[in-house]
């Protein structure tokens, strides 16, 4: 019995010391409830008659016991709350006590004499009461005079006495085995126990922000960091292998074409209003294995519901041309103002009762509209390709195919509306039924011109989307014990791309910059993978949980399903592509290279534009139980599996298959994946080391199984060389090595690709190995958080994650063939040369899975929570992430070819991940004044600091001549030479159009020389080739700053508020600070002319090329909003 009670006094004990923070601003009683739920293990009990429980209510409570929490949120209402066992809170009606007190205290036993712990003493009917220490003793003061005083213990009979009777000072429980009756409907909250951050409501209203995007507040996670690459990484990981839910249902691109990880992301458009979010949840490695379908973080964004009262709002924002930066980064800092330009956000939210304390709904509409110039543009820079020289290739386009192009500043609008209604309904006390819709349409044009690429005016496209989404949600109270979830959703997602016309795509390599020197890649005519685009995918879930509370333990059983229904259409260079060499072979029509792709009509029953469906699901079966030790102590251990399936098969290609065989590839067209068990065991705990519960140390360990972005399994579908056909010519001498620059001419094929095709064909295919897995990670954290003087929290967090199955991409079109010298004779400069198998492939791309690869952080945050609305908090987060492949394309051909590697074929190649950070500082501040001005106004301001160690780039070698034959020019890692090997190197004169030497073969030498020493890496590891993702940019400072003027309804009937934020806010204050870099992949210092073959070794021929790292122009500048907010 004795160790009976010590179990069940820490239990107790736990609900009455667990810390909690939360801020709460003006929210109807019941929706504060929840989020206290939210936030800590508490459940809360109510009638739905009581009054007052829709009475807004406000607080902020920080690292509070629950009567602390609850003595700020029941002041000055006719309510009070019992406590019972499993952390449950009963709510109940206020009786009037009188307001003359005194001490009571004494010692509580059993049966047996045995003193019992953590027994509850209580005054009936208030917030007043207390438990045993671990002598049975206890003390409660401030007790009315006239009281009734409740002892009781789980297991035992409840007792009653007077507040004046005697017997107090000595009490003796007996046994009773009846069970609590009073038990209702409650939403069981996560336990923390890994890497894992809440934002809530003031936290995301408090954050600067120009675009709302719900990145701007998750990003202020230590553990987290925008991508440059779009969406957002974790701990060194790829965007795309995140998770991101909207009340816990399923809101990812899963087909993966959206860096930004989330349905209508190509498009510029927020998955969600940040008005229509209550709270944003962040997590890492949660140990929860209802929690899955990542292996980089899980985003989840919890709706705003209706309550008995109206509440709503109604905003706008806008920014213009005057509210940026006026000084230009790539310039030199002369003063640039920005072209005439306007963002506008317009938007509202409405929530109440249909049938009071019964059904209520809550609605969020959001529209937007912007319309900026390109910063990019002919003559931008000094370097950058002229408008002389833009005007000669539109000229010889037009001359060639007919079409005028259009080469000067051009406009980029993007437009998008969404809207969310959600309907609540009480069924029962025992039943709950939420049911939420969302409709997305945006559109945004997209122009890809850059400081190293320039697009034509018309040679973009226009990306278009539109979502639908419906979810409904069920919760039930089966017993006093057994609570269930079930959740089932549809989703509708229609992308597709609008270009100006149809046209011959080209592509020309090596255009000359204004300063002579610099290479620029110029491309004009339809994009290369726009002329047939569209993507339908149809996304259906379902989920249920089952909770069964058993004293300490929580066992919870489920299934998480989910099923796609995918049809892509994606035909790449759909009107024919060419590649020149230089401004000189295209205007005397030389292509070194031409592709064209199209659908085959004997094969797709004449459909010209042929997208094939592919079919797939996921099922997750799963078992947990959360088990609380004691007050001092929660565990959480369960297992997970999943499923993954493809229900249907690409079609067949006998005769490649055949081919493979007598290959040996082990690949066939035609072929899945067969399915496999993924489990995913984990464990997490949460343990405090002293009775205060001033130190918390947290971890776990666990395997997280992801999804795959079906982009990479769809282009097994797509690329069968069946119904989808193509080819690609790309001429080479004698040697095999050169390009003769004799591809079949646009002049003459432009209206017929086909025919230039026809008796050549080269097909791509791309194939998925049959024991390919989805991707796993081996995860792991540990933490401690401690609480120093002056209540200041610092937390240490470590998480480590280990390679399972990730995914890499090789050519089997490809066979070695001998090797190939950076620097003649020089062993170390070695590197495997290759050339295309004989056959009708020019390339077959095969999907496969890696074991190498890891990543970890570590982490250091210290915070501060003051009590006149200050809130502070500062923190540094170092790491690494290597990989083999990063998978930053959605083509599977891209992701082999952009994989910079020695060796292209080699999957042993670990190197930093493009989404490595070392380094990361932040720092925040807020602090909102108090009512002030006869309580009508009060002010806000939060300054978030945002620094870190730049973005990976590799160091590469810009490749006229293919130096490895692999098929594919600039994806060779450089080989960084000692002085010695620098002087064997074969560097040759650099000519212009004329003939005429620009650069010598000795000055090219010696700037390549001059480069190696100016670059850290570079001068470092002389005598090797290059790491891939070596180099990093120079660290990026970014201050943000949010203002916010409130003017207060003296009723209390409202607020409006004025907001002004400032992102770069560094830059408005000197010119020269906030400098920012675009989103570098390589840097070439070196250009491979022509490879010649010596006494049977290869060897290149070089010019030194200038490339540099440039500064983002937009984002370099400080740039603002303004906005009012009506909220009553």
């Amino acid at each position: 019995m004795r160790a009976l009670c010590l179990t069940l006094f820490l239990s107790v004990s736990l609900s009455l010391f667990s810390q909690i923070t939360v801020t709460v601003e003006n929210t109807p009683l019941r929706a504060a409830l929840k989020k206290i739920e939210q936030v800590s293990d508490y459940k809360f009990f109510y009638n739905e008659k009581l009054a007052g429980l829709d009475q807004p209510v406000s607080f902020n409570v920080s690292n509070a016991t629950i009567e602390q929490t609850l003595q700020k949120v029941l002041a000055g209402k006719e309510l009070t709350y019992r406590m019972e066992k499993d952390n449950v809170v009963v709510l109940l009606q206020k009786e009037a006590v009188n307001q003359k007190t005194k001490t009571i205290s004494g010692t509580i036993i059993d049966e047996k004499g045995e003193t019992v712990i953590g027994a509850s003493v209580a005054v009936k009917g208030t917030t007043l009461g207390t438990i045993t220490n671990v002598d049975g003793e206890y003390t409660l003061a401030n007790v009315p005079e006239d009281a009734k005083i409740t002892i009781s213990f789980i297991g035992y009979k409840t007792l009653e006495f007077k507040a004046s009777d005697k017997a107090l000072s000595k009490v003796t429980l007996k046994e009773d085995s009846e069970m609590l009756d009073e038990v209702v409907v409650v939403a069981d909250a996560k336990t923390k126990s890994g890497a894992a951050t809440n934002f809530s409501t003031n936290a995301i209203e408090n954050t600067p922000t120009v675009d709302r995007n719900i990145y701007d507040i998750v990003k202020n996670s230590p553990l987290a960091m925008t991508s440059k690459n779009g969406g957002i990484t974790f701990v060194g990981s790829n965007n795309r292998y995140n998770s991101f839910q909207i009340d816990g249902t399923v809101a990812n691109d899963v087909f993966g074409l959206s860096a930004g990880g989330t349905n209508g992301a190509q498009t510029g458009a927020n998955p969600i209003s940040m008005d229509a979010i209550q709270e944003i949840q962040v997590v890492v490695a949660p140990y929860d294995v209802r929690q899955s379908g990542f292996t980089g973080g899980g985003i989840n964004a919890i709706t705003k519901q209706g309550t008995n009262e109206t509440h709503g709002s109604a905003y706008t924002y806008f920014n213009n041309q005057n509210m940026y930066g006026k000084y230009s980064a790539v310039r030199g800092y002369e003063k640039s103002p920005m072209s005439q330009q306007f963002d506008r956000t317009y938007g509202g939210t409405l929530g109440g009762a249909i049938i009071k304390n019964k059904l209520f709904y809550f609605v969020s509409a959001e529209g937007k509209k912007n319309s900026y110039p390109s910063s990019t543009y002919p003559g931008y820079t000094s370097n950058y390709i002229t408008s002389a020289t833009a005007k000669q290739i539109a000229d010889q386009y037009k001359n060639l195919t007919g079409i005028e192009e259009a080469y000067g500043e051009r406009d980029i609008e993007q437009k998008s509306f969404g809207l969310l209604a959600r309907v609540d309904w009480n069924i029962s006390e025992k039943h709950k039924l939420a049911v939420r819709y969302q409709h997305n349409n945006s559109y945004k044009d997209v122009y890809g011109a850059n400081s190293t690429t320039y697009y034509f005016g018309n040679s973009g496209y226009r990306m278009n989307n539109k979502m639908n989404s419906v979810v409904a949600e069920l919760n039930s109270r089966l017993s006093d014990n057994l609570y269930n979830e079930l959740r089932a959703s549809g989703t509708f997602v229609r992308d597709f791309r609008d270009t100006e016309y149809a046209g011959p795509c080209v592509q020309i390599s090596n255009v000359v910059g204004g300063d002579g020197e610099t290479k620029i890649t110029a491309n004009i005519g339809t994009e290369f993978s726009s002329g047939a685009n569209r993507l339908d995918q149809d996304v259906y879930s379902f989920e249920d949980n089952l909770s069964w509370y058993l004293g300490n333990h929580t066992l919870t059983f489920g299934t998480h399903n989910e099923i796609y229904k995918i049809s892509n259409l994606f035909i790449q260079a759909s009107e024919g592509a060419w590649y020149y060499n230089s401004l000189d072979y295209f205007l005397q029509d030389k292509p070194y290279k031409f592709t064209y792709k199209y659908s085959d009509p004997d094969m797709t029953g004449g459909d010209l534009k042929y997208a094939p469906v592919m079919k797939a699901g996921q099922f997750g079966f799963y078992a947990q139980d959360k088990w609380v030790v004691s007050r001092d102590f929660n565990f959480t251990y369960g297992i997970r599996f999943d499923i993954p399936l493809l229900f249907n098969k690409p079609t067949v290609n006998s005769a490649f298959n055949d081919f493979a065989a007598e290959r040996n590839m082990g690949v066939r067209v035609g072929e899945t994946p067969s399915a496999k068990l993924m489990v995913s065991p984990r464990v997490g705990f949460s343990w405090y080391t002293d009775e205060e519960h001033r130190t918390l140390i947290r971890g776990g360990v666990g395997i997280f199984t992801g999804r795959v972005p079906f982009v990479w399994l769809s282009n097994s579908f797509n690329n069968t060389g069946m119904e989808q056909k193509g080819t690609t010519l790309q001429p080479k001498d004698a040697s095999g090595k050169n390009d003769t620059n004799e591809a079949p001419s646009l002049g003459e094929y432009k209206d017929n690709p086909l025919s230039a095709a026809t008796g050549s064909m080269k097909q791509d295919i791309v194939t998925t190995d049959k024991k390919f897995k989805y991707p796993q990670v081996l995860r792991a954290n540990l933490a401690w958080e401690q609480f120093l003087p002056g209540n200041v929290k610092m937390t240490l967090e470590g998480v480590y994650s280990k390679t399972m199955n990730n995914v890499f991409f090789e050519n089997l079109a490809l066979v070695e063939n001998g090797q190939v010298y950076a620097v003649p004779g020089v062993e170390a400069s070695a590197s495997p040369a290759y050339k295309v198998q004989a056959g009708d492939y020019y390339s077959i791309i095969n999907l496969k899975n890696t074991n190498k690869g890891y990543s970890y952080a570590l982490s250091a945050l210290l915070e501060k929570h003051f009590g006149f609305g200050l809130d502070m908090s500062a923190s540094y987060t170092f790491g690494h992430s290597k990989s083999v492949n990063d998978g930053t394309s959605s083509v599977a051909y891209s992701n082999w070819k952009y994989n910079y590697s020695r060796d292209t074929n080699s999957g042993n190649e670990l190197g930093f991940s493009k989404f490595d950070i070392p380094h990361r500082v932040m720092a925040q501040v807020a602090y909102t004044t108090p009512k002030y001005w006869n309580n009508w106004m009060s002010t806000s301001i939060s300054v978030i600091y945002n620094g870190f160690s730049g973005n990976r780039y590799s160091l590469t070698m810009n490749e006229t001549s293919d130096f490895n034959g692999d098929g594919q020019k600039g994806n060779s890692l450089l080989y960084i030479p000692t002085d010695e090997e620098l002087n064997k190197m074969e560097f040759v004169d650099a000519t212009n159009k004329k003939g005429e030497v620009t650069m010598t073969a000795e000055e090219s030498r010696q700037a390549f020389k001059q480069w190696i020493e100016d670059d850290a890496y570079a001068k470092n590891h002389r005598g090797q080739y290059a790491e891939r993702n070596s180099n990093l940019t120079k660290w990026e400072h970014e201050i943000n700053l949010h203002l916010a003027q409130t003017i207060y309804n003296p009723k209390g009937l409202g607020k409006l508020e004025f907001t002004f934020d400032i992102i770069n806010f560094a830059n408005m204050l000197n010119k020269k600070w906030g400098a920012t870099y675009g989103s570098l992949y390589n840097l070439s210092p070196i250009s491979v002319t022509k490879l010649t073959t010596v006494n049977g070794q290869t060897t290149p021929n070089y010019i030194y090329n200038k490339s540099e790292i440039t500064k983002s122009d937009v984002s370099s500048r400080w740039h603002a909003q303004v906005g009012v907010r009506l909220t009553f």
